[in-house]
């Protein structure tokens, strides 16, 4: 079995850490769309909740003020959170692009060196043919 190179390695480290950022994307991406969905979901209870003018009475005052003031609070937080999980994304979107970059070098670094390889096997062979046509002419004489 062949040896893996270095590069072939590295690469693969590459590709690897690659596939973990990208699953740790699309679990930030889910919720953050999930967060989104309850944000909008919040408004409108908040927006159902608003005080209709007309004759009401101090109880449904009381608890409609409640009410009012338990969804704010939790429509806050929702958004706390959807700002820190957008701040979250996108630096993970940058880490990422910057993983997808090193690979991409690492793999031109790869191909370069086999190419490399490749190019000193033929000249080799080359001269192993070469010096084994000599020692044939040579053997005749």
């Amino acid at each position: 079995m062949k040896q893996k190179s270095i590069y072939e390695r590295y690469t693969l480290k590459q590709k690897i850490d690659i596939s973990k950022r990208a699953d740790t994307m699309r679990t930030l991406s889910s919720e953050l769309n999930k967060s989104q969905e309850l944000a909008k979901q919040l408004s409108e209870i908040a927006k159902q909740t608003e005080i209709k003018p007309g004759e009401t009475n101090a109880m449904s005052l009381r608890s409609s003020s409640w009410y009012s003031t338990i969804v704010q609070e939790q429509l806050e937080t929702t958004e706390n959170r959807n700002k820190f999980l957008q701040q979250e994304v996108d630096d993970n979107r940058k880490i990422l692009a910057k993983a997808v970059h090193r690979k991409n070098k690492s793999e031109e670094a790869w191909h370069r060196h086999e190419a490399v390889e490749q190019a000193n096997k033929e000249d080799k062979f080359e001269q192993d043919l070469l010096g084994r046509k000599r020692n044939i002419s040579n053997f005749g004489n």
